[in-house]
């Protein structure tokens, strides 16, 4: 069975945050009709990646002085 694609207000809803947010935080997206759809397993991957975050995250847990980017 294939992954559903959501939309950006089942996305927000599904990870407990507003729709601008999901905006803000530039998410693997493909436009269909005009709007963009999300599937929900590129979108943790995403966020799950620590290796590289998008310019306008930061990350939950600095790290710390002295330690390898």
């Amino acid at each position: 069975m294939t992954e559903p694609w959501l939309t950006k207000r089942e996305l927000a809803a599904h990870l407990k945050i507003s729709t601008r947010t999901v905006e803000r935080l530039r998410l693997p997206a493909m436009r269909v009709g005009g709007q963009n759809r999300y599937m929900l397993s590129q979108v943790t991957r995403t966020l799950v990646d620590t290796a590289e975050y998008p310019d306008n995250v930061i990350a939950l847990r600095p790290q710390r002085r002295g330690e390898a980017a």
